[in-house]
């Protein structure tokens, strides 16, 4: 991969800009009696970052046909969520929680998503979205049910043994890009707020919501998943939502930080446990005037462990007693 920088980038961005995306699903949200948490289908996508961390792996090691399973599991659970955020049916959700149920065909799935949502036939019209997720399901299909001489292990790698091949690392990058870059066009038209940027620090200092916005530099880290072209598709498709646009103007219209409210707010957060042990190298780029890395390295830590508590505090999968509901 040292050797292919361009292929090296584009995957060191791609996997950025996913990993920003997951702070546009709304977390917290309503008022009063209509007051709501996190949905539980929000933890498909979870599940399915760990499939992607398993086709990443097994890719580097040689494994490329396991490689491939395990993207197609990424890209039929990424799927499955926005299915499940568009229909909200809990029922189904408990069913298929409990096993009681198969996960629907992914075709069907596609298609009453598109059904209900405007926004998914906006996509569909621009990019062949759903075109092109079928082509690459029944594409990864192949290297699931060894579909011909050209989908076996032998083939990526030109031998009978577990060995490096750049026949099947190469096939496995560009199979890793676009599986990617299609399941975040999916990600972002469902969650428009992802191409929103807002000056979340000038507004909230260092308590941000914890879900549903994106800064500026994120929203930049999502872009950079997707060629110029195609960017420009889900900005126009993302900033023509309405619901996506009121609550950016609320954002916008509030009153900036004042310098003793952040301070205020930093002084809060670094008495916090999970700055316990970088506290004093905080405080000590401040001394030395390096605010924006002092900041970016705060961000960065609140960011990582929200991620974190949401994924076992609200998860329907964990099986620990008193966290399942």
């Amino acid at each position: 991969m040292e050797s292919h920088g361009l292929i090296k980038n584009d995957i060191d961005k791609a996997l950025s800009g996913l990993n920003q995306l997951s702070f546009a699903i709304p977390i917290f949200g309503g008022t009063g009696d209509e007051f709501k948490t996190i949905q539980p289908w929000h933890h498909i996508f979870f599940e399915a970052d760990q499939d992607l961390d398993s086709a990443i792996l097994l890719l580097m090691m040689g494994f490329y046909k396991d490689s491939f399973r395990s993207l197609r599991s990424f890209l039929e659970l990424n799927i499955f969520a926005l299915f499940s955020f568009v229909s909200e049916n809990k029922v189904n959700f408990e069913e298929w929680l409990n096993g009681k149920t198969h996960t629907p065909g992914v075709g069907d799935m596609i298609q009453k998503i598109t059904e209900k949502r405007t926004d998914f036939k906006k996509l569909n019209e621009k990019l062949d979205w759903n075109k092109e997720v079928k082509s690459l399901y029944k594409e990864l299909s192949g290297f699931i049910h060894t579909q011909g001489a050209l989908h076996t292990h032998t083939s990526l790698r030109n031998s009978n043994t577990t060995s490096f091949s750049e026949i099947g690392i190469q096939t496995g990058t560009e199979l890793l890009l676009r599986t990617i870059r299609l399941a975040s066009m999916g990600f972002a038209v469902n969650f428009p707020m992802s191409f929103q940027p807002l000056p979340l620090f000038e507004k909230f200092a260092f308590n941000p919501p914890a879900g549903g916005f994106l800064d500026e530099g994120q929203v930049e880290s999502v872009k950079s998943i997707f060629s110029d072209d195609v960017s420009g598709k889900l900005l126009a498709i993302c900033l023509a939502n309405e619901d996506a646009n009121s609550l950016a103007d609320g954002v916008k219209s509030m009153s900036d930080q004042t310098e003793k409210e952040i301070f205020e707010s930093l002084k809060r957060t670094l008495e916090s446990d999970e700055f316990k042990n970088s506290k004093e190298d905080i405080l000590n780029m401040i001394k030395d005037g390096e605010y924006g890395k002092a900041i970016a390295f705060v961000t960065a830590t609140q960011r990582a462990v929200m991620r974190g508590i949401i994924g076992i505090l609200f998860n329907p999968f964990y099986e620990a007693k008193g966290l399942r509901k």
